[in-house]
């Protein structure tokens, strides 16, 4: 399979993940609670990645927004934030599993 082609499944994949989190997660109360435990998990996701050498670079900024939002008192944003990071913690350490083998970009 060429690195284009694997790259394509990896993306419609994550998205098709992406859409049934959001389709089977709850509406966010906005209690800081939720916020505080999306903020834990988000952060597991995110020690996960940096583990596998996997981290994606976007993902450190939506834990600082989503901190940024708590301060403010917006815990029903913070926790869609931190909800999103750990999600891309989680699709990041996918990524590593499943491409460790991956090689170098065939020569043309």
């Amino acid at each position: 399979m060429n690195p284009r082609s694997t790259f394509k499944t990896l993306s419609i994949a994550a998205a098709l993940a992406l859409m049934t989190a959001c389709a089977s997660t709850p509406e966010s109360t906005g209690s800081s609670a939720a916020y505080d435990k999306a903020l834990a998990e988000a952060k597991t996701a995110q020690a996960a990645a940096k583990k596998v050498n996997n981290q994606w670079f976007y993902k450190e900024d939506l834990i600082k927004q989503a901190e940024k939002a708590a301060a403010a008192g917006d815990y029903a944003n913070a926790t869609k934030l931190a909800e999103k990071a750990k999600f891309q913690g989680d699709m990041a350490v996918k990524q590593a599993a499943e491409q460790k083998n991956a090689g170098p970009y065939p020569t043309r």
